[in-house]
C-alpha cells in the first residue's frame, strides 16, 4: 500500500494559504495599477494635438451664440 504523506499542521497550512493570497492579491494590484498608467497615458498623449483645434471649436461655438443671440434681439427690438 501506498502512504500519502504527512499531513502539513493547520498553523502551517493556513500560514501557506495566507501567503499564496497575499502573493495573488499583490499581482492583481500591480496589474491594476499598471492599466491605470496605461489609460492616464493614453488619455493625455491623445488630447495633447487635439487642444488647439478643441479652443478653436469653443471659439466658433461662442461666437455662433453670440451671433444668434444678437440676431434674436434684433427681430425683437
Amino acid at each position: 500500500m501506498a502512504s500519502e504523506p504527512p499531513a502539513a499542521p493547520p498553523a502551517a497550512r493556513d500560514e501557506r494559504a495566507s501567503a499564496e493570497a497575499r502573493i495573488m492579491i499583490e499581482r492583481a494590484e500591480h496589474a491594476w495599477r499598471r492599466q491605470v498608467e496605461d489609460e492616464e497615458g493614453g488619455a493625455v498623449r491623445r488630447t495633447r494635438g487635439g487642444a488647439p483645434f478643441r479652443w478653436l471649436l469653443l471659439a466658433l461655438a461662442v461666437a455662433a451664440i453670440v451671433l444668434l443671440l444678437f440676431d434674436r434681439l434684433a427681430q425683437l427690438g
